[in-house]
């Protein structure tokens, strides 16, 4: 439940709408305000984006040995380890070297 709402803060709005069991519409519009008498503006949905018709297909998963396979993941040999950087919680930190002035 939303009791407040910055109406100016809220410009796109992602319309999803499911017509049968294996149907669901996606839209995306722009959210527009006009005047009105009140202190509440008139809010108008401008279609701006992409459209989609989506229809599911697969209802059934594939055999395990093609699901392990479209899993695997290449090892790259030639990939180095990158010098002077460490990774902790705190995200990641690098080491700059820099020589002692004269």
């Amino acid at each position: 439940v939303i009791e407040n709402l910055n109406l100016s803060g809220v410009d796109r709005v992602y319309v999803c709408t499911a017509t049968s069991s294996n149907t669901v519409f996606f839209t995306h519009c722009a959210l527009r305000l006009k005047r009105s008498g009140t202190v509440v503006p008139r809010m108008e949905l401008v279609e701006v984006g992409p459209s989609m018709d989506l229809v599911v297909r697969r209802h059934r998963l594939p055999n395990e040995g093609l699901t392990k396979q479209a899993m695997r993941k290449s090892i790259d040999p030639h990939k180095k380890k990158p010098k002077n950087v460490k990774s902790d919680f705190e995200g990641v930190r690098g080491r700059v070297y820099i020589p002692d002035q004269e």
